[in-house]
């Protein structure tokens, strides 16, 4: 494309964001056919479809890479406007909304303080999309995101990446729950038997405790508990075992609240900050204060950056 009209990434960035023309319309407070009728301009301009017609509508790679220039470019305008109200003054700009895509306990635990610093430090919000930390980076190579916090090492192409440190990992149970499954010992023999959490079936970790403790991994029985503070729950009140950031189980095993598996045994898990080489100041501003955050609450690692 020659010229990028912003007034349609717009409405496609609205009707990516709530799912139907119909409320990306109201969002906007235009006709639905507005709507339908600049979609359809755009993608006869693009010479590919845009938008999976459905419920919910679905974007397409192309769709979702439009939505990442137009995020950079707003990000773009709040500086320039930033800049314009020290030399001249006026109103405040509207706040810049930035989408990142972060692991989920992170989310949970430290990123919430870097959530509070950012906005009050940048001026911006926040569209955060959570999932497990090694899934992350699909959402930065899609376009869907400006930048993850992600396991991935190897930087994403044309991105930055910030090593944070690493997130340790204990297995833990409620007495009870270890009473009952490990009265003879916490082995593979017993852990065959037992009864474990994950958040969903992308999560590998308790096989990752297993090998490390163990040398090999068995089938488990497993719940799926797709949310971090259930996860928790689950834990305490004794539906399985499971792995936690040791940062959140540290205080419930010095209550007695919960019992660790294995002393000593952590699952390590390295974390970094990728964001593109060619995004704002905000967005490298953001960068450093994710940093900061997180040496405060990680382990520390190489911190360097690429």
């Amino acid at each position: 494309m020659s010229r990028v009209d912003y007034d349609s990434l717009t409405i496609l960035a609205a009707v990516v964001r709530e799912g139907s023309f119909e409320a990306a319309a109201k969002s906007m407070n235009v006709s639905q056919s507005a709507v339908s009728q600049r979609i359809k301009q755009l993608e006869e301009k693009v010479g590919v479809v845009l938008v999976a017609r459905g419920r919910p509508c679905l974007p397409t790679d192309v769709a979702l890479q439009f939505c990442r220039h137009l995020d950079q470019v707003i990000l773009l305008q709040q500086e320039l406007e930033g800049r314009m109200r020290t030399l001249i003054g006026g109103a405040d700009a509207q706040h810049a909304m930035i989408r990142l895509a972060v692991n989920n306990d992170s989310l949970a635990t430290w990123f919430p303080n870097l959530i509070k610093r950012a906005t009050e430090e940048l001026g911006v919000r926040f569209d955060i999309l959570p999932d497990d930390q090694e899934h992350t980076e699909d959402s930065l190579k899609s376009g869907n995101a400006l930048a993850v916090i992600t396991t991935l090492e190897t930087p994403v192409q044309g991105c930055r990446r910030i090593s944070l440190g690493s997130m340790d990992y204990i297995a833990v149970a409620s007495p009870e729950l270890f009473k009952k499954e490990f009265s003879k010992g916490v082995s593979l023999q017993t852990l065959r038997a037992s009864t474990c959490l994950a958040f969903n079936r992308k999560d590998t970790i308790q096989d990752q405790w297993m090998r490390l403790c163990f040398g090999d991994s068995v089938p488990v029985s497993t719940h799926f508990v797709p949310s971090y503070e259930g996860y928790l729950v689950c834990c305490l009140n004794g539906v399985g075992w499971g792995l936690v950031p040791r940062i959140a189980g540290n205080p419930y095993i010095m209550d007695g609240k919960l019992v660790e598996l294995s002393a000593g045994r952590d699952v390590t898990v390295s974390l970094h900050w990728q964001a593109s080489m060619q995004s704002s100041e905000i967005l490298q501003r953001l960068g450093d204060l994710v940093l900061e955050e997180a040496k405060k609450h990680l382990t520390p690692d190489r911190f360097r950056s690429e």
